[in-house]
């Protein structure tokens, strides 16, 4: 029987069971400190719709009688979706451990920080430390959260590494602290607290919110693995909540990884382009016609994408990714910028391609034929070059999601799965 998934906050009220001295005292006894292995995710047709401001601007409701049987789920045709998949590769590790001063929170991931973040007073709104506001929600002062540096194929890739961060602040400090939240509530917390910690000013004193422009996607697809299509039905089951249902059955997998292949070619932005930029000009396109035009064609492609996964047809699949690829350049052109090698090779072969997050980084490639993704696969690994990060990531589908290791042994309880029916 299809199993399909609710993602929401929904649970009782409840109370943290340990302090951070405590938990400190947990740390420095416990003989394997208390991990979790994360793994990240490939998006596709439907990103961005996990966006709180697509809630609030383009959220459609069911226009048809809600039938989770139906196989075809009519019923969300201009719902807004997040179809991905989790990639089954070398984990993101993040681990709990005693602080170096035992009054403060800390956080610490190598390859952004020379030293750990320290904070002893409640966080101010910089974003830089998220992870130690969260620890202090949690009132662990005396703990760190520290990651291990990333693996070398993911840096710099549009993977979705500061949801992942988020999301293993939120389990860690759960588990930890004994409030034992559900992942439900974990995923909704991790992705409200990214959205909207932090606050920015530019230089006409504009103000903004958050870690960055960012659903919840990665940490969704983090936590449940496989395959889903991810449908976003806030007005039902509270902010970001998500009804899931699998794309593809495991049998079907290996048949899927060959159709599929992420690529990095390596190359940067010109001057002035960012990431951050992108995503402004995005949300900006909101406030004209033709931009929120634009923006409200997105949730049927991103229905038609589920479809044609679901029935395993590559070349539908393809052409659809396109049509997705080409909407949000219209949006912002500077989406393209960098990926000029992987387009001209994609014309060549016959296949499409997909920036992830807000562009250069990894992208998605599909082909109709497998022979071409092979093909493409060949091309990029012949020429990898981990300096400049150019590489091709066999695209291999993860079954299970979060890994976790160190809480038995410390006593420490696992968050519980998702309302599923």
């Amino acid at each position: 029987m299809t199993k399909y998934h609710l993602w929401s906050a929904r649970g009782g009220i409840c109370a943290t069971q340990r302090n951070g001295m405590e938990v400190r005292e947990l740390l420095s006894a416990a003989q394997i400190l208390p991990e979790v292995h994360l793994f990240p995710r490939s998006d596709g047709p439907g990103s961005s719709q996990d966006l709180p401001q697509f809630a609030a601007m383009g959220h459609r409701l069911p226009v048809s009688e809600v039938e989770l049987d139906d196989p075809c789920w009519s019923w969300s045709q201009g719902c807004l979706r997040t179809p991905g998949a989790c990639i089954d590769g070398e984990p993101i590790i993040f681990r709990a451990l005693p602080s170096e001063d035992p009054l403060a929170t800390e956080y610490y991931a190598p390859d952004f920080h020379q030293a750990p973040l320290n904070q002893r007073h409640p966080v101010v709104g910089r974003s830089e430390f998220f992870v130690n506001n969260i620890l202090c929600q949690f009132g662990l002062n005396g703990v760190r959260i520290e990651a291990e540096p990333m693996p070398a194929l993911y840096r710099g890739t549009g993977l979705g590494g500061s949801n992942l961060a988020h999301l293993a602040a939120m389990l860690l400090g759960s588990a930890l602290s004994g409030l034992d939240l559900s992942q439900g509530q974990i995923f909704v917390s991790a992705t409200q607290l990214e959205n909207q910690f932090g606050v920015h000013e530019n230089e006409q004193g504009d103000i903004s919110y958050g870690v960055s422009l960012t659903g919840g996607q990665e940490a969704l697809a983090a936590l449940q693995g496989g395959f889903y299509d991810n449908v976003h039905l806030p007005w039902f089951n509270g902010p970001f909540s998500v009804v899931s249902r699998p794309l593809l059955p495991r049998e079907a997998y290996g048949a899927a990884q060959q159709h599929l292949l992420l690529v990095n070619v390596g190359r940067r932005r010109a001057a002035g382009v960012t990431s951050s930029g992108i995503n402004n000009v995005w949300m900006a396109r909101w406030r004209d016609l033709e931009g929120a035009a634009i923006h409200a064609g997105k949730p049927l492609l991103a229905y038609q994408a589920a479809e044609a996964l679901r029935q395993q047809d590559w070349g539908l699949y393809a052409r659809l990714v396109a049509d997705y690829r080409r909407l949000r350049a219209l949006l912002c052109e500077d989406y393209l910028d960098g990926q000029e090698e992987l387009s001209a090779l994609c014309r060549e072969t016959g296949t499409e391609y997909f920036p992830l997050g807000a562009g250069t980084g990894t992208c998605l490639v599909v082909g109709e034929e497998a022979q071409a993704v092979t093909q493409l696969n060949e091309h990029f690994s012949a020429s990898a070059d981990p300096r400049s990060g150019r590489l091709a990531i066999p695209f291999k589908i993860r079954e299970k999601g979060v890994e976790f290791y160190g809480f038995a042994e410390n006593g420490l309880a696992l968050p519980g799965v998702p309302e599923q029916f």
